[in-house]
């Protein structure tokens, strides 16, 4: 088993009932893949912060998909590795928008405008990560739907 954890901005605003409405067909596509994992999205902010679990090939697949759309910029992977088993096994894609203050707040979270982004952009990532993976909701979470 493995997972991609990435951060990355919003090309243009993004509403809710938009991102809503592309979730059916994400979650579609991660159902035919074996994809699992959780999508957050700051509206003011339009930034993403995404963790995506299963084989590493269709995970891999999946980023580069992402890299190329053009409603993502600024891109940073946080994480790409194996892990023992999946944190959101019954999620295709969980989703929630969070407001600026909590979205910032997520432990891991690196803006894309700072001067950390492009230090992160050189450096090792594991000890964020196991920060950020531990404070993610619990896959009962009512939060994410």
């Amino acid at each position: 088993m493995h997972h991609i954890v990435y951060v990355s901005s919003a090309t243009v605003p993004m509403p809710e009932a938009e991102l809503e409405a592309y979730l059916q067909r994400w979650r579609a596509n991660n159902e035919r893949d074996n994809i699992t994992g959780v999508l957050l999205y700051s509206q003011h902010e339009q930034r993403f912060m995404q963790l995506v679990e299963g084989q590493e090939e269709d995970l891999h697949r999946l980023l580069e998909l992402i890299e190329k759309d053009q409603r993502h910029h600024n891109l940073l992977k946080l994480s790409d590795g194996p892990i023992p088993a999946r944190a959101f096994r019954s999620w295709l894609m969980g989703f929630k928008v969070l407001d600026t203050a909590t979205f910032n707040q997520l432990t891991g979270y690196i803006d894309p405008e700072s001067k950390a982004y492009q230090q992160a952009l050189q450096g090792s990532q594991d000890e964020l990560i196991h920060s950020l993976l531990a404070h993610f909701p619990s896959e009962q979470s009512p939060e994410l739907s």
